[in-house]
């Protein structure tokens, strides 16, 4: 007999993805920009990804009876219209018509009827039947709760969700999690939205909304305090900074005529000065300085809002998900503080997750029964491949290689030689952070590693940091934090003093780090490379970033990894049990 699988969908939208649990367990779960290479693949179905999660649970005896999609298309379009249209009466504007026609376009996006129809031709070419009995549309929101608590290992707790909007118009929530049952408290709607201020503040700065809100936060390090740009951004956010109540001035993002964006407004161009423009680099004032405006005003407000939620004394656990906290540097000011005793951050918070969240809805619903998974140890659930595959791959592509007898040691041994690793083993990571799956590995001793990777390598701007992956066992010998673990580079924090000048190419300017700590238990492959590394150099630590140059998905196939590899300045690629050499 075969074993219940439940399966979670998002998409069209930014970040489409698809995940499939079963018997208190993630089966599989991947992202569809990893497969069609289109960077979030934000107007696609997961159709590939539905794929991979579906054939992946049949290898393990399991059959899909419950689907979930998350975003509640049946009250979406009625909610989002009325809300837009009390937006516009309070806030009038010459662009109104615009935003009608914007939300009209997301209105047919969204259409019940068409999201069904889809969906159910998709996955009957899959050998599943959608019915109106197997399927259901979740609250995006609620997939976001979802996605956090039953991965967090806490059996109650507080979530907070920050994003861009939902369906009827939220952006912020907090919710308890108890005996089972889940109670939305408090709510924060259009037009206030932290994320929509951070997208609007991202495409000032001349990056790309929705996409590049890691740009500003990395940009934000290089800026300092300025009293004029401060206090344009007190006038466009507002907080008392003990409620969970804020505001977003919406004349500052998309109420008023928007000659040179379409998320923020001329006011921001007045207030501001000129948007960057692509012939301007990020590092000219006042670039940084806004950015390090915009970064203090989001953790501000995200602090308040935590305050608020520890103010109920309904838990001693907290869980955070959304797009919003995607922010490592706030993430890291929060889980520092005192105002709870365990911190859960939903290591793919952006709509990457969501889907996760409605895969467990969906479980709810036809059993009736809370999912018991244990703390999230790891996102290694992509497809994998077999050194009979990939020496296949290598053979077809005429690629000379050796085969390695302790690819570990080998690897350990090229990153103290300082050369630039590229790293693609088992299961891909789900997520925007690359943790030991596919990688890009380099010398953190190495003071020029940071610029050769970003100028040969990724191809992208040179003031961008990168990370570290480490032991976890090390973790307390290199940072001065009361966090027990990082295993998600999802939280920054602050590395002591002694190896500031040791470990140079692994710490931003501001001091911080975003780190990465390595179970052996769960990647003992990747857990040896560092192991190796130590009794080369005494650091049980090295450089991580993903596995992709600047503007493309991180490499998932050995075809890809080898396009990678050749088109950028690598030196060595350890693919399964093989090595390529330039």
């Amino acid at each position: 007999m075969k074993k219940q699988a439940y399966l979670g969908i998002f998409g069209p939208g930014p970040n489409s993805s698809a995940a499939i649990v079963g018997n208190n367990e993630i089966l599989a779960w991947a992202e569809e920009e990893r497969f069609n290479r289109i960077k979030t693949a934000p107007n696609a179905y997961p159709a590939r990804a539905m794929e991979f999660c579906i054939k992946e649970a049949r290898k393990q005896g399991f059959e899909v009876s419950g689907i979930g999609y998350a975003w509640d298309c049946d009250t979406y379009a009625e909610l989002a219209t009325a809300n837009l249209e009390e937006t516009i009466a309070k806030y009038p504007s010459e662009t109104d018509d615009i935003s009608r026609l914007v939300q009209q376009g997301l209105n047919s996006l969204y259409n019940p009827v068409k999201i069904r129809q889809d969906l159910g031709l998709i996955l009957r070419k899959l050998g599943v039947e959608l019915t109106d009995s197997n399927f259901k549309f979740y609250s995006h929101h609620l997939s976001h709760v979802a996605s956090a608590i039953y991965t967090s290992g806490f059996d109650e707790a507080v979530v907070i969700v920050n994003d861009g909007v939902g369906e009827v118009a939220a952006s912020s929530l907090v919710y308890v999690h108890k005996d089972g049952t889940m109670e939305e408290l408090a709510t924060e709607v259009l037009p206030n939205t932290l994320g929509g201020f951070y997208a609007s503040v991202t495409e000032f700065l001349g990056f790309k909304a929705y996409v590049d809100e890691g740009k500003t936060m990395g940009l934000a390090a290089y800026g300092a305090p300025d009293a004029k740009i401060m206090s344009v951004f007190d006038e466009m956010v507002k907080t008392d900074g003990e409620s969970f109540h804020y505001e977003v001035d919406p004349r500052f993002r998309y109420s008023g005529k928007r000659t040179f964006g379409s998320r923020f407004t001329d006011l921001m161009v007045e207030k501001l000065g000129a948007p960057r423009s692509a012939d301007v680099t990020a590092m000219t004032a006042p670039y940084p300085a806004i950015a390090y405006a915009a970064q203090k005003k989001l953790e501000e407000v995200l602090y308040a809002q935590m305050r608020y939620a520890a103010s109920l004394n309904l838990s001693k656990n907290i869980c955070f998900a959304g797009g919003v906290h995607m922010n490592c540097k706030a993430n890291g000011l929060m889980a520092e503080s005192d105002l709870f005793e365990n911190y859960f951050f939903q290591p793919a918070a952006s709509d990457n997750g969501v889907c996760l969240g409605a895969a467990f809805l969906a479980g709810i619903d036809v059993t009736g029964e809370i999912p018991k998974l244990p703390s999230l140890e790891h996102l290694y659930y992509g497809p994998s491949f077999t050194d009979d595959e990939i020496e296949k791959v290598l053979n077809q592509c005429k690629i000379k290689y050796v085969k390695s007898n302790d690819i570990a040691k080998d690897v350990a041994k090229s990153i103290a030689d300082n050369e630039i690793v590229g790293w693609f083993q088992g299961r891909m990571e789900v997520g925007a952070r690359a943790l030991g799956g596919r990688s890009i590995l380099a010398n953190p001793l190495n003071p020029d590693a940071r610029d050769h990777v970003n100028k040969h390598v990724k191809n992208r701007e040179a003031w961008r940091p990168f990370c570290p992956s480490l032991k976890k066992e090390s973790f307390h010998g290199y940072f001065d934090t009361n966090i027990d673990k990082s295993p998600f580079m999802i939280v920054a924090t602050r590395i002591e003093k002694e190896y500031l000048d040791v470990l140079p190419s692994c710490i931003h300017v501001d001091g911080t780090v975003r780190p990465q700590t390595v179970n052996k238990d769960v990647n003992p492959l990747y857990w040896s490379v560092m192991n190796e590394f130590e009794k080369l150099t005494g650091q049980s630590i090295i450089v991580n970033t993903s596995f992709n140059v600047q503007g493309e998905p991180i490499v998932m196939r050995p075809e890809e990894a080898l396009r990678c590899f050749f088109g950028s300045g690598m030196d060595v690629l350890a693919m399964g049990s093989f090595l390529i050499r330039k």
